[in-house]
C-alpha cells in the first residue's frame, strides 16, 4: 500500500534521526532508471516516489544552471572548464545514505588526488548553503570536493529531471560530463536508500581526458 505524504515524512524523520548507522551500511547499486517526468523511484521499496521536470540522456548538453556553493559563491553548471566533472547528486545530508555517500566520494577524493587534475568532484544536493558548510565542517569533507546547493529555486533538479515531486528533494543520480558539457554518463538509483555506482563513474571520467 502507498503511504501517506504524512507517513513519507515520517519516514524522511525517522532516516535523519537514525544514529546507529555506520560507514556501508547502505549498499552500492549499479542498476539505473531514467530521470524526468513520469518516472519514479521507491523509498525502502514499498513507497513510490514521482520524478518532475526534464528527462536527460547520455549525449545531451548538462543543463545551464547557476547554483551556489557552501561558501554561497555562484557556480555555473556550462562555465568553461577543462575536466571532466562527476556531479553526485545527493537528497540532503541530513539523512545517512547521503551522508555515506558523500563521506565515501569525499574520502575516495582524498584517497586518490592525481585524479582532482582531471577531474572536478561535485556533491549536489537540495540542502541550503549552510547546510552543506555546516556538514562540511562537521564532517571533515575534503576542500577537493565541491559542494553545490539547489536550494532556492529547485532549477537543477527540474533541469535534470531528479526532483521528487512528494518531497522536494533530488533523486540518488550520477552525472559524468565531458570538457564539451556532454553528459556521457547517468546512473539514476531506482532505490532512494542505495548507493549510486563511483567507480563506474570514475571509469567513465577516464576515457574523456
Amino acid at each position: 500500500m502507498k503511504k501517506t505524504l504524512t507517513t513519507l515524512a515520517a519516514l524522511i524523520l525517522t532516516m535523519t534521526m537514525t544514529t546507529t548507522v555506520t560507514a556501508a551500511d547502505y549498499l552500492t547499486t549499479s542498476e539505473t532508471a531514467p530521470t524526468g517526468k513520469d518516472n519514479t523511484l521507491t523509498l525502502f521499496h514499498d513507497t513510490t516516489l514521482n520524478l518532475v521536470g526534464n528527462n536527460l540522456a547520455v549525449g545531451d548538453d548538462l543543463p545551464s544552471v547557476t547554483l551556489m556553493t557552501n561558501q554561497n559563491q555562484p557556480y555555473d553548471t556550462t562555465a568553461k572548464t577543462d575536466k571532466v566533472r562527476i556531479f553526485s547528486v545527493l537528497a540532503s545530508v541530513d539523512t545517512p545514505v547521503c551522508d555515506q555517500q558523500a563521506q565515501d566520494l569525499s574520502k575516495f577524493v582524498e584517497a586518490n588526488p592525481a585524479l582532482t587534475n582531471n577531474i572536478e568532484f561535485i556533491g549536489l544536493s537540495a540542502d541550503t548553503t549552510f547546510a552543506l558548510d555546516r556538514f562540511k565542517k562537521e564532517k571533515g569533507i575534503t576542500d577537493k570536493l565541491t559542494l553545490l546547493s539547489d536550494a532556492k529555486d529547485h532549477v537543477f533538479g527540474f533541469e535534470s529531471g531528479t526532483q521528487i515531486s512528494e518531497l522536494g528533494l533530488l533523486a540518488r543520480t550520477t552525472f559524468v560530463v565531458d570538457k564539451n558539457n556532454k553528459i556521457v554518463h547517468i546512473q539514476r538509483v531506482p532505490e532512494l536508500t542505495m548507493v549510486p555506482d563511483l567507480n563506474k563513474a570514475v571509469e567513465v571520467a577516464k576515457e574523456h581526458f
